[in-house]
């Protein structure tokens, strides 16, 4: 016959059961712990700021990192385990739509109009649409023409618009409509907008510079030169240690059966607009008998560009009218591009034309 527990043994068998139970779940956590650990990404403690601050989660939960933005503590030498997407996971950016042209829209093509390639030898040329004889390459010869110092605190360089409206076709465009007239009175899309880049490079690179914002050709625009006249007399008299005038435009290129075509080079992995150097002289009656000088400074640009932007410059191009340039001997029409180009093609060029300007007025200053 079977012996029955007592109510005081089944309580001590109940309470030594649980015991066990409790000693064995705490053995199996403390087992498993090094496991869940590898299973968790680390975060470095910058990482944990940003991720405090409110970074926004991407597709799969896992916050982005603006790494160097924002005002953080510096980082400790020891390394930041950050895991960046190691299975593929994230998904991609969106790309900017690229637009997609109308059936009546027009296409710009895109050329080389600095007369040799990126893999030649850089060369002087110069399209000469005078009946003056010029040997470009002597030019070079003779001393720059301005004996100047570099002044610290006032303008040695004008910027300046005689068409300040001329335009630029929108970034990821290479069409235009039929109803285009490249002009605009915004200057975030004009030569202004290039100038005020130009301005600001060049006053970064220890030039003094000062940029005239008017647009002078859109009350008359046959009278522009004029206009622009009166304003380079203006800064001149306001500020006589000006030596250089850039009065800065863009060009406008159809080939001869009205296509429209952008001048271009790739320069440092980009697209950029190619400029060109206009030097005016007497020969349409003006008053400006020592265009020579002029054309020494262009000379010795035009190689400055060559030299460290090849294929960046389009030949000279010599013309008969003075444009202004009787006003200082260091006055340049400079084309940037043309109006097939874009903004940013633009933007980058001017850029390019900064350094080598800036570099050769301090090579050939005091």
């Amino acid at each position: 016959m079977k012996r029955k527990l007592t109510v005081m043994q089944r309580q001590a068998i109940l309470k030594w059961f649980c015991i066990i139970l409790s000693v064995s779940m705490l053995v199996g956590v403390f087992t498993a712990v090094p496991y869940i650990a590898r299973a968790i990404p680390k975060v470095s403690t910058s990482d944990s700021r940003n991720l405090l601050d409110g970074a926004p989660a991407m597709g799969n939960g896992i916050p982005t990192f603006a790494l160097g933005a924002g005002d953080f503590e510096e980082e400790s030498e020891e390394e930041n385990d950050v895991i960046i997407d190691p299975e593929g996971e994230f998904e991609p950016e969106t790309p900017i739509p690229i637009p997609t042209p109308s059936e009546n829209d027009l296409p710009v093509f895109s050329n080389n109009f600095a007369w040799y390639e990126i893999s030649d030898d850089a060369t002087l040329n110069i399209i000469n649409k005078t009946k003056f004889s010029v040997d470009l390459p002597s030019f070079l010869k003779k001393p720059f023409p301005i004996n100047s110092s570099i002044p610290n605190d006032e303008p040695l360089v004008l910027i300046i618009h005689t068409h300040g409206s001329e335009s630029y076709l929108d970034n990821g465009y290479d069409f235009y409509s039929h109803e285009e007239t490249f002009r605009s009175l915004d200057t975030d899309k004009t030569v202004v907008h290039i100038g005020k880049l130009l301005c600001e490079k060049l006053n970064s690179l220890g030039i003094n510079t000062v940029h005239d914002t008017e647009m002078y050709d859109i009350t008359d625009f046959n009278r522009s030169y004029n206009y622009s006249r009166e304003g380079i007399k203006k800064a001149l008299a306001k500020y006589p240690t000006i030596q250089f005038v850039i009065d800065l435009h863009r060009d406008s290129v159809f080939d001869a059966n009205g296509n429209n075509v952008k001048p271009i080079a790739t320069l440092n992995g980009k697209q950029c607009a190619q400029l060109m150097l206009v030097i005016g002289t007497n020969e349409g009656g003006s008053n400006h008998p020592n265009w020579r000088d002029n054309l020494t400074f262009a000379t010795y640009l035009q190689q400055k560009m060559n030299d460290l932007y090849p294929t960046l410059a389009r030949p000279i191009n010599l013309r008969s009218a003075a444009f202004n340039q009787a006003l200082t001997k260091g006055s340049i029409l400079l084309e940037v591009g043309a109006c097939g180009n874009t903004l940013e093609e633009a933007e980058n060029a001017i850029l390019l034309f900064a350094q080598a300007y800036a570099s050769l007025l301090k090579e050939n200053l005091k």
